[in-house]
């Protein structure tokens, strides 16, 4: 027997992550996107992904209870839900939009699925930001590879960065609370860590690097470079995806990303210099306000499931930086 079509829905599917999946899951699955291009993604990568009959899209704005409001109920099999305003420069320049965005189309997203007989399965994107203030308190203190039980703690309220990580913080406990009152129990949550690859935007750390060397900027400006990350190639993120989808249990939290190359910014600086044999030149700058200094997760929930990374941070970076060099040609 032949397995129909799932209908799947992605919001924010012209986003990094959103794209991806919806260009690998449209090979077997009828696929809606949600996006309002917030972000400038309407590119010839996402056009050609509209060419396929099984794929596609809608500009709404998600943000808008109104929108969703009697629309395509018990449809969708499973709801992708990525729509947000991310980009650290978002959060220090469009916070309220970056707050607005995150909370309310993830509210109004249950808020549709509660109305629902027959309620998809929803996977719900969070981040690290969201316990990025726990690990400003507790310093050396904060474990480290951080497991899916840390505390959630905005450290500051007056620093606008936490725009992005307190909507995440709200939609995780959006959630459980929608589970409570409304049964929407077929859900799993993600944080995702530092994930990279091409078609990333440029307002990520590893894209930015990229861009400012192709520009020929030097010295070389890196601010926080003993601050470490442990960056995570987008086909290891697919495949965690699956791993939780299939294999994940509902009401379950899963930390996603690459636990075993934490490097410095610094050192992130060097590989790309590196790639391209050319010696280094720095200037090195602090740290932003709220930067976290060291960030890695613990991704043993995901291996138990069956995930194991594939792509090295080196590997990555090369294919990376081939494919920002190769988009200005």
């Amino acid at each position: 027997m032949v397995e129909r079509m799932k209908n799947i829905l992605i919001t924010g599917g012209a986003g990094f992550v959103g794209f991806h999946l919806a260009k690998k899951l449209s090979k077997d699955n009828k696929v809606t996107i949600i996006d309002n291009f917030k972000r400038p993604n309407e590119d010839k990568k996402f056009l050609d992904l509209l060419s396929h009959e099984n794929v596609t899209h809608l500009n709404m704005d998600l943000s808008d209870q109104r929108v969703l409001d009697n629309w395509k109920m018990n449809v969708f099999d499973t709801v992708y839900h990525f729509a947000a305003l991310n980009g650290t420069s978002n959060f220090y320049n469009f916070p309220a939009s970056v707050l607005k965005i995150g909370t309310f189309s993830t509210i109004n997203i249950l808020e549709w699925v509660a109305k629902q007989d027959k309620k998809p399965e929803i996977i719900y994107t969070s981040s690290s930001e969201a316990y990025a203030g726990t690990a400003a308190i507790l310093g050396d203190e904060f474990p480290i590879p951080t497991p899916e039980d840390v505390p959630l703690t905005i450290d500051d309220v007056t620093n606008v960065r936490w725009s992005y990580g307190a909507s995440k913080l709200i939609g995780e406990i959006a959630f459980y609370s929608y589970r409570k009152s409304h049964n929407i129990d077929k859900f799993k949550i993600i944080r995702l860590h530092n994930i990279y690859g091409p078609r990333m935007g440029n307002e990520h750390v590893i894209s930015q690097f990229i861009q400012r060397h192709l520009d020929g900027i030097r010295p070389f400006e890196i601010f926080g470079g003993s601050n470490t990350r442990s960056f995570c190639f987008i086909e290891d993120v697919l495949d965690a995806l699956d791993a939780v989808v299939y294999n994940g249990e509902d009401g379950e939290i899963y930390h996603i990303g690459n636990d075993d190359e934490e490097v410095s910014i610094e050192q992130l600086a060097k590989m790309i210099f590196d790639i391209n044999n050319e010696e280094y030149d720095f200037l090195i700058h602090e740290a932003p306000a709220g930067s976290v200094n060291r960030r890695c997760p613990d991704i043993s929930k995901i291996k138990k499931l069956g995930h194991s990374k594939s792509v090295p941070l080196l590997e990555g970076l090369k294919r990376t930086y081939r494919w920002y060099k190769n988009e200005r040609s």
